[in-house]
């Protein structure tokens, strides 16, 4: 794989995952989220269509190491989403090093949440979770259970 930023769904038996990676970490994060995405509204957040980012979300999570952070950083998403229908669509990193990290995110308001075309995510997990953070790529893989 390249230092392009990226993510790839994984299968995994009875849960969901996604590997993500990303010239820094801010990348990773960033993509990480959007294969979470994926999972749940079933397709790309982009790629819903006449869609505008019409909200900013301000998301400021804390973790002692990477691992943490990224597992606080998507469970802080999902409670966005399961609460509020929110899907991010851009993403704007203040800081993304333990043990803070913060971003502006612009967005919008699903009208049911019920109705994502994806599977719903109850948690995320620390199941074969990845964090592998170097000076030219960061690299996440993270398991969800569904």
């Amino acid at each position: 794989m390249s230092t392009e930023a990226g993510y790839k769904l994984l299968d995994h038996t009875a849960d969901a995952g996604v590997l993500a990676w990303g010239p820094t970490p801010e990348a990773a994060f960033e993509h990480a989220a959007r294969g979470m995405f994926e999972i749940v509204i079933g397709t790309e957040p982009e790629s819903l269509e006449g869609v505008e980012a019409t909200v900013r979300l301000d998301v400021d999570v804390e973790g002692s190491n990477w691992q943490a952070l990224v597992v606080n950083w998507l469970a802080e998403m999902v409670y966005y989403f399961d609460v509020e229908g929110f899907v991010p669509l851009h993403y704007s990193f203040d800081a993304c090093a333990p043990p803070r990290c913060a971003a502006t995110l612009e967005g919008i308001y699903l009208g049911d949440p019920e109705q994502a075309g994806g599977v719903g995510i109850k948690a995320v997990t620390y199941h074969q979770l990845l964090v592998e953070v170097g000076p030219e790529r960061t690299e996440l893989q993270v398991i969800f259970d569904i």
